[in-house]
């Protein structure tokens, strides 16, 4: 990916530089394979005395596309040196606010994680996003010095909330200003104004594969107890979406390594959560595994194939490592498990599921529920599989949509009859 550089603003154009770059020579792969197969296939109709014009057609037009693409990743490289020279002209680094901490390209840079961000970390791209506290627009660290630079007045009661995939932290402030009248309103600051409780967000890189997530989360966790300013005697953990499968997972973790933070667990709210799986990317895997079948449609299942691996594991919502650690080829077709991974004993688990229909055993309901989620898997009871979610502890919300979740008044309400209901009936 060229030369590693510690100034921000070097780093940011090169690796906004080599995403381009990889992007646009795997569209020229993509149209060469296209070539390719339909060339392959008219010469083989054409009869054994034209097929060795055929190989030499094909072995130029390889030739050709390798040289594009190659050309592509040398000049995006090059501009990307050009752009961070002259970033470094005009700025100086104090003043430089990296891509990723800016309010409208973090929106940008947590997308690409969430299709790229396998590769993005295996490129070691800085656009890679890691595990990481934020307050104010930056990263935390897990120090006792920062988080008492960050949060000003800590309460013993936590609150983490773990954003849903292709987000950031910042998506909890989804149309804050339109429900509330105030751009700084969010589930957590308003929980914080009724409980005093510390609401925390996390920012992670939504395209590595969940289990990983969780293990990082549940590291997150024990720092973030370990150095909190003030002993915390009680966690709550909020997710939306994958954030939520990211949550079991490092319930899992945190069980399995016997970490104190567990124990700490009160309470878990799962946000329009796939515990069942996602019926986009079921309808994703089945539409390249019959893509795969024909010379022609191939480079179209590569493209396909080409998402993270964190949008691969919401096909039935793995969230341990064994769910995939012996899939051979996570792009073919596959049965559903016939169990889920277990919930966290000893805390009270809540979930809210939400359709574009009204109802919830509407057609629409079931079959694409709030867009990207079914309610049946929001609510963890399909078919074949069940989550020991009590009915009595979810809600389903009509007429709203998956990241309507978010920060929705609606949804809000419901979050503040549980949490600030039950805070009060908790010892500390």
């Amino acid at each position: 990916m060229g030369r590693v550089t510690t100034d921000p603003r070097r780093s940011d154009a090169n690796a906004a530089a080599a995403i381009a770059g990889r992007g646009l020579a795997a569209t020229t792969a993509t149209i060469g394979e296209f070539h390719t197969a339909i060339s392959e296939r008219v010469f083989s109709l054409t009869g054994p005395g034209v097929r060795p014009i055929g190989v030499l057609v094909g072995g130029i037009s390889k030739g050709v596309y390798a040289a594009v693409a190659g050309g592509i990743r040398v000049a995006s490289y090059t501009a990307g040196h050009v752009v961070g020279e002259v970033a470094t002209r005009r700025s100086r680094p104090e003043d430089y606010l990296r891509l990723a901490d800016r309010p409208r390209s973090d929106v940008v840079v947590g997308a690409l994680n969430g299709a790229w961000g396998d590769r993005l970390a295996r490129w070691r791209n800085p656009l890679a996003l890691t595990m990481t506290v934020r307050a104010g627009g930056r990263d935390v660290a897990l120090t006792g010095a920062e988080l008492r630079s960050a949060f000003a007045q800590p309460s013993t009661h936590v609150v983490v909330f773990v954003h849903g995939l292709c987000e950031t932290e910042r998506a909890w402030w989804r149309k804050a200003d339109d429900h509330y009248g105030d751009s700084d309103s969010s589930h957590g600051t308003r929980l914080a104004t009724e409980t005093g409780a510390t609401p925390v967000y996390l920012r992670y890189n939504t395209g590595l594969h969940i289990s990983v997530n969780g293990e990082q989360l549940a590291a997150v966790l024990s720092g973030l107890v370990a150095h909190w300013p003030v002993e915390v005697t009680r966690l709550t953990l909020v997710g939306h979406s994958m954030g939520g499968l990211v949550i079991r997972s490092a319930c899992w973790h945190g069980r399995e390594g016997d970490e104190p933070w567990v124990d700490l667990v009160r309470r878990v709210v799962y946000l329009g959560t796939p515990h069942l799986g996602a019926p986009l990317e079921v309808a994703v895997a089945a539409a390249g595994a019959a893509l795969r079948k024909l010379p022609e449609t191939r480079p179209l299942a590569g493209a396909l194939a080409s998402r993270s691996v964190g949008i691969k594991d919401l096909r039935y919502g793995d969230v341990r490592p064994e769910d995939w650690a012996d899939v051979v080829d996570p792009d073919a077709w596959r049965p559903e498990p016939s169990e889920c991974a277990p919930l966290l004993e000893g805390a009270e688990h809540h979930y809210i599921g939400v359709t574009l229909s009204r109802n919830q055993d509407h057609v629409i309901a079931r079959t694409i529920g709030d867009a990207f989620v079914t309610f049946p898997s929001a609510s963890g009871k399909g078919a074949r599989r069940e989550l020991p979610l009590d009915a009595d502890q979810g809600r389903h919300l009509g007429r709203l949509h998956h990241f309507d979740l978010l920060n929705h008044p609606r949804v809000w309400i419901q979050l503040r009859d549980w949490l600030i209901e039950t805070d009060e009936g908790l010892s500390p």
